[in-house]
């Protein structure tokens, strides 16, 4: 978990972090890559320290917070389907993944008690949980700035999310 104080909040009980310069140094990267347009993937962790480093918040724990509509916490196995998230038209998610084959819906797997709270300026929702959780923001005005609250990278061998790693790299060609 991202330590609260580093977006001025009070930790929750159920808010466990390790060494705060993990934090520092993530948030540091993540200023330093926005600040110099690099292709940014941030895969759910990453969301959070994205959203964080550009001036959000998180919801601290899903659970207790928002409730238990959706599972959230689907550990096993990794590539588990817990819920589709709604991908918004004309994102670079939408985009890549494919809106008219999936009729703006996206089977995803998920492994976390937190999320995004207060979105950062400049970031837009691209995607949500049908419990209002944010599953997915994105800073438009970017080459490539995409952040999933899921793992695609459990997805390897059916390659369901190449989509997303291949946008990367082309974005990293440019």
């Amino acid at each position: 978990d991202v330590d609260p104080a580093t977006y001025g909040e009070e930790r929750h009980p159920t808010v466990t972090y390790g060494a705060a310069a993990r934090d520092g140094y993530e948030i540091a990267l993540v200023r330093a890559a926005l600040a110099v347009d690099l292709p940014v993937l941030a895969i759910c962790r990453g969301l959070q320290v994205m959203n964080v480093a550009a001036g959000g918040s998180l919801i601290q724990d899903v659970p207790s917070q928002v409730g238990a509509a959706v599972a959230h916490q689907v550990a096993q196995p990794k590539n588990a389907i817990a819920h589709d998230v709604s991908m918004a038209g004309g994102s670079h998610l939408e985009r890549l993944m494919g809106h008219a084959a999936t009729g703006g819906r996206l089977p995803v797997n998920s492994r976390h008690h937190q999320a995004v709270g207060r979105i950062a300026a400049g970031f837009v929702v691209t995607s949500l949980a049908p419990d209002g959780v944010i599953e997915a923001l994105e800073l438009p005005h970017a080459r490539f700035c995409v952040g999933v609250q899921w793992h695609p990278e459990n997805f390897v061998e059916s390659g369901t999310f190449l989509p997303l790693f291949a946008g990367l790299l082309a974005a990293s060609t440019r």
